[in-house]
């Protein structure tokens, strides 16, 4: 019996087999590069989606407050400078640290 004689592959074929390995090791680089850019976008827009919700909350806090007596009362001595009547202003005033 004749021994069936294997053919060595050549060196085209190890080219094809190599040029085929690259392509799909580059697409598997690129994959994997473009889903790392993705996680980051998709943390960021999570982040920016707490800071939003968290704007979102305090504003309705403060919607509810506006019609309270008290709220109200607190914006008109902040802003407009008003007080009771007989009421006292105390003024603090800050010693000057360049006449030591």
């Amino acid at each position: 019996m004749k021994k069936k004689r294997r053919k060595k592959p050549n060196r085209s074929t190890w080219l094809i087999v190599l040029l085929i390995c690259g392509y799909f090791l580059y697409n598997f680089v690129s994959t994997e590069i473009q889903l790392i850019q993705l996680r980051n976008q998709r943390d960021d827009l999570q982040e920016q989606i707490s800071i939003e919700k968290d704007k979102s909350d305090q504003l309705a806090q403060e919607l509810e407050q506006i019609h309270s007596d008290e709220y109200i009362e607190t914006l008109a001595r902040r802003y407009f400078g008003l007080v009771y009547p007989r009421e006292k202003i105390i003024i603090e005033v800050e010693p000057d640290s360049n006449n030591n």
